[in-house]
């Protein structure tokens, strides 16, 4: 601490430097209650939004349409209805910041943070993976008079009844009619494969599993024919081979001759049809393993769109039951429950309080700035503290002797050229700081002029107190 080491020479020094501690202390206290007064009176209002829950609630209707919650719901319309050019409509309906020298992004930041929602939890239990319900909302909105705050916060209320209602029959109706075309093109899918895969097995119709049986046993019923007919051949032959060994052919023999030629050709004839037969018989057989692939392809498929055709007929039906409940308003709704009213009081109150604490905040600094300059310029100024420094004890103390006539307003003469050129260059400094871009704070010129006078007197008990 110094030379303050006992509470007589803390005493002495608040004594010395009263003045200084009453200047600092009464600038705070101005400057205080410049802030408060200039302090802008701020108005909240709010709006209440019931959700109502569907009329009819039905296990099946919704569970596959209407996966939305309601706090998806408020939650989109919320960022739809704070878009930019959404708020810049608010802000040109309800005048709001026409006295401000903003930019329309300004204006928007302004009018965002000034707005708050607040959801209501709904007290009945969600399932389990069942999102979040939502049984009220709350809209706030903050502006600098009453009937602005109420206005802005009932406009917000309305566009999110709008919004609600609106957007709720659209999904309903886009999810009927989405499920209908979904509905009729499986439908036209499962006609297009039917008629292929039924093409198909008439182009390979002797290859199909009901065929292969009745071919395979035509086909040993040709395979014993073709040996009966090569039994037969050899033995036409062989008897055709023995007459011709003879060496005198009578005319029986060239009769049986001619018998044999001609029993020979059609066995022959026979024998080739047969065998042709039996070669299509076993190619038709050897394309049994890619006709069994292709028709498995075909089942596979019909089978998946037959399952997606009963899954879209079935929300096709659930989307027109959700689309005729919101038509007959028995389904999930929002109600205005109650409309935002101006306000009594302001929520920027607690102006005593504040003066209250820049007085003591002020007294504070005063005794502050009492101990720096007391610091910065370390004087014995008691016997005390010139037998702890310097370990001699004074014989003789000699009070301040001040000379007779002289007044606090002549100890300030000598400073009020310097301290008036001072508050002529103040306003000029406001003048350079408006056109260098700081117009916003245009408001609060006076309170600009008080600062500077407040500082003048400040500057001018800090030079009294220390000389």
């Amino acid at each position: 601490m110094g030379q303050i080491q006992s509470i007589e020479e803390l005493i002495g020094l608040l004594f010395r430097r009263r003045l200084l501690i009453g200047a600092v202390t009464v600038f705070g206290i101005v400057m205080t209650l410049l802030y408060v007064i200039s302090k802008p009176d701020v108005f909240e209002s709010t709006a209440v939004i019931q959700v109502q829950s569907p009329t009819v609630a039905n296990a099946e209707v919704g569970s596959t349409v209407a996966r939305e919650s309601s706090a998806q719901r408020l939650q989109t319309i919320q960022q739809q209805l704070t878009t930019r050019d959404n708020m810049l409509a608010v802000i040109a309906s309800q005048g709001l910041y026409t006295d401000l020298p903003l930019t329309d992004d300004q204006k928007v930041h302004l009018l965002r943070i000034s707005l708050r929602f607040e959801t209501v939890a709904s007290a009945a239990t969600a399932g389990f993976g069942a999102p979040a319900e939502v049984s009220a909302l709350l809209i706030s909105a903050q502006a600098p008079t009453r009937a602005q705050a109420a206005r802005v916060a009932n406009d917000f209320a309305q566009g999110i009844l709008d919004a609600g209602s609106a957007g709720q029959t659209e999904r309903t109706q886009e999810a009927a009619s989405f499920f209908r075309g979904e509905e009729t093109r499986l439908k036209a899918a499962i006609l297009a494969l039917e008629t292929e895969r039924a093409a198909y097995q008439a182009s390979h119709s002797g290859a199909l599993p009901a065929q292969r049986d009745l071919l395979r046993s035509e086909q040993t019923g040709l395979e014993t024919e073709l040996r009966s007919l090569d039994q037969a051949l050899v033995a036409a032959r062989n008897e055709r081979a023995a007459i011709e060994r003879k060496t005198t052919l009578r005319a029986t023999d060239r009769r049986q001759l001619d018998s044999l030629a001609a029993e020979i050709e059609t066995l022959s004839a026979q024998s080739e049809a047969l065998t042709a037969r039996r070669d299509e018989i076993q190619s038709q057989l050897s394309q049994s393993p890619e006709v069994d692939r292709t028709l498995a392809e075909f089942d596979r498929a019909l089978t998946q769109l037959q399952g997606q055709f009963e899954v879209v007929t079935r929300r096709t039906a659930e989307a027109e039951t959700a689309a005729k409940l919101q038509d007959n308003q028995q389904g999930e709704s929002f109600t205005l429950l109650e409309r935002a009213a101006e306000p009594d009081y302001p929520i920027s109150g607690g102006r005593r309080k504040l003066a209250m604490v820049g007085a003591v905040a002020s007294l504070m600094l005063g005794v502050m700035v009492a101990f720096v300059l007391d610091h910065l310029r370390p004087v014995l100024r008691t016997q005390r503290q010139l037998e702890r420094e310097l370990d001699l004890r004074p014989i003789v103390v000699i009070p301040e002797i001040k000379r007779p006539g002289k007044s606090l307003r002549q100890t300030l003469l000598p400073d009020l050229p310097r301290l008036s050129d001072l508050s002529r260059g103040v306003p000029e400094f406001a003048e350079r700081m408006a056109a260098q871009g700081t117009t916003a704070t245009a408001g609060l010129s006076p309170v600009q002029t008080a600062f500077g006078g407040a500082l003048v007197l400040l500057l001018v008990a800090a030079a009294a107190a220390m000389t």
